[in-house]
């Protein structure tokens, strides 16, 4: 299973890729699932196209743009077989690492995820995403660890409960390492993009951010009202102080620009509290709402499948089925 968002170059060798794969893996017991997430050039059609020479690629194809992780929801929720891949497709995740995957699995395991070696992004993106994935597993309360790779292979049990988290803000490898079941990780190869660019602006990676803090903890609420406690108690303490002050020593402290000093920066505190205390109400606003997570507009789906075979795989770049 794939997300697809602006893949219109990676998307014919990406399926020639997993159908070698697949074949050598599980014989004619697979399909391939690309979820078009609003692409905006010609992905779509390509989409169609491979669906029309083997039926067993199946695609969606989103109303809009849903974002990447709704994407990852509606191809696992279209997803039939015993066994699911989820991988981007930008071909920086190998098909040819699957059986790796596979073996793994075959061990007893529910889950198996990716660890890629030779990470092929630059400085920045390392930095930022290694400091997003320490902060979030110190803030998270889920019993196995948050990795940023979507490179994982799932069995059915493990995908029938997955299926059945629906909120809306999400991340996807936080929620299957919320699950817990039996997990573990192998390294694997992290190849350069085939094609394209990445589509996770500076932007995105703060807003998903933001989204994945709040999603899996509410400890930020309760640093804010120790960091309130500790100010409250330096107040108390620095008043005490300028009192005794000037009754032993008469002296006064007084100084128009140390005061606004402090106003600014006890309001900045406030409005970032009231900012984090926002972004759980609004959290709950969205999900009382109950719009579907997603919207289909299309659907190509022809093909039958042994689900006793490895089955679905869904392309990462796209969201939506009214769901």
């Amino acid at each position: 299973m794939a997300p697809v968002y602006n893949e219109h170059e990676n998307l014919d060798v990406l399926c020639e890729r997993l159908t070698k794969t697949l074949t050598s893996l599980a014989g004619d017991s697979w399909e391939i699932v690309l979820v078009d997430d609003g692409s905006k050039d010609t992905s779509w059609e390509i989409i169609e196209r491979l669906h029309a020479a083997d039926p067993r690629v199946v695609g969606l194809r989103f109303s809009r743009n849903f974002g990447h992780h709704i994407a990852l929801a509606a191809g696992i929720d279209a997803a039939r077989g015993n066994r699911v891949v989820t991988m981007d497709s930008d071909l920086q995740d190998q098909p040819e690492e699957i059986p790796t995957l596979a073996a793994k699995m075959d061990e007893g395991y529910d889950l198996v995820y990716a660890t890629r070696m030779g990470r092929q992004h630059g400085f920045a993106k390392k930095l930022s995403s290694s400091g997003f994935l320490w902060f979030l597993n110190r803030l998270s309360d889920v019993p196995e660890p948050i990795t940023g790779a979507v490179f994982r292979l799932m069995n059915r049990p493990f995908v029938d409960e997955l299926t059945r988290l629906r909120e809306r803000h999400r991340l996807f490898t936080g929620m299957t390492a919320w699950l817990g079941f039996r997990q573990t990780t192998v390294p694997v190869e992290h190849a350069p993009r085939y094609a394209g660019k990445t589509k996770y602006d500076f932007r995105k990676m703060v807003k998903l951010s933001v989204d994945s803090v709040t999603a899996f903890s509410a400890k930020p609420l309760f640093l804010m009202m120790y960091l309130g406690m500790i100010i409250s108690l330096t107040a108390v303490a620095l008043g005490t102080y300028i009192v005794l002050r000037r009754v032993f020593g008469n002296f006064s402290i007084v100084g128009w620009a140390s005061i606004m000093a402090a106003v600014s920066f006890f309001s900045g505190i406030i409005l970032m509290a009231l900012g984090i205390v926002g972004q759980y109400v609004g959290r709950i606003y969205e999900e009382q709402k109950g719009r579907p997570m997603y919207v289909l507009q299309t659907r190509l789906d022809t093909a039958v499948v042994d689900t006793a075979g490895l089955a679905p795989i869904v392309a990462s770049d796209t969201l939506s089925q009214s769901c």
